[in-house]
């Protein structure tokens, strides 16, 4: 499918400050245990299918301390593996000869298929957010009515986490963002006895009425790779690393179609996302009955 562009655009040099419209602001995928590699993993023989399974160890208790022992090699701690299944994401796109001779720019094109895939992963792994997953909501309010007493709350209910990282919608998060009060802390990290206090825009796939999460690092595994390309799809294709927000790394590959001469991009990436540790996330909802 081509792009759409104004007809009457097409005809000038079209500068390299060409609007992209408004996006998502994404998941901070970086709040949670993360295993992040430009390790490239081979994809399936048909094109089609999950790419791999990654085990991340999930450590619980130790082993039961002894008084006055009298054996010093009893007991052990106790790790379990979370299985993490991965699945290759893929954003293409393409400029036309004649787009690009008239001054087509990859820039926005870039920027919103970026954006475009971390929109996808943002669906992916904000299925997990659910009670179902992380047991009862520990917040249940109307975003604009939320303040600081209720953060006291969400401290209260995340007593044992090493980290309390607090991810809501965009009207929660602007309660605390612009306030009357000189005095406010606002949404700095570290404020209200947070760790991070970030957004995101897109909830559509969580859980029925959540709108937010407060969760250690552990309460969630995310992994991302790279998809593995031989040495003849090398040969053919140009492939460069390209930075995503919040850590992860994806490919960006280039080639001209020898049929059409449009140049063709895309921005792939391996990634998957699973429940960690589930006691260490608290699911918020929006006060919807």
């Amino acid at each position: 499918m081509a792009n759409t562009y104004p007809a009457a655009t097409l005809a000038d040099i079209i500068m390299s400050s060409e609007m992209l419209a408004l996006q998502n602001k994404h998941l901070p995928f970086d709040k949670f245990c993360t295993d992040f590699s430009n390790e490239a993993v081979a994809v399936s023989p048909n094109g089609t299918g999950a790419r791999s399974t990654i085990q991340v160890d999930l450590v619980g208790s130790g082993s039961t301390v002894q008084t006055n022992p009298t054996n010093y090699e009893s007991g052990d701690a106790t790790v379990t593996a979370v299985s993490v299944g991965m699945n290759e994401y893929s954003s293409a796109f393409h400029i036309t000869a004649a787009e690009r001779n008239n001054g087509r720019k990859l820039e926005k094109l870039l920027g919103a298929n970026m954006h475009g895939l971390l929109d996808k992963l943002d669906s992916v792994a904000s299925t997990l957010f659910t009670v179902a997953n992380f047991g009862a909501v520990v917040l249940d309010k109307d975003p604009t009515t939320v303040t600081a007493a209720d953060i006291k709350t969400l401290i209260a209910a995340s007593g044992k986490y090493n980290q309390r990282n607090l991810i809501t919608d965009a009207v929660f998060w602007a309660q605390f963002a612009a306030t009357s009060d000189k005095n406010s802390l606002g949404v700095m990290d570290g404020a209200y006895g947070l760790d991070s206090m970030s957004y995101a825009t897109d909830w559509s796939n969580a859980g029925t009425n959540v709108n937010g999460i407060i969760a250690d690092t552990t309460a969630l595994a995310c992994a991302t790779r790279l998809p593995l390309n031989d040495d003849a799809v090398r040969e053919v294709i140009d492939i460069a690393l390209i930075e995503l927000p919040n850590g992860m790394t994806a490919q960006i590959a280039q080639w001209v179609s020898t049929a059409s001469r449009a140049t063709w991009n895309s921005i792939d990436i391996v990634a998957g996302f699973q429940v960690g540790d589930a006691t260490a996330g608290g699911i918020i909802e929006d006060g919807t009955a």
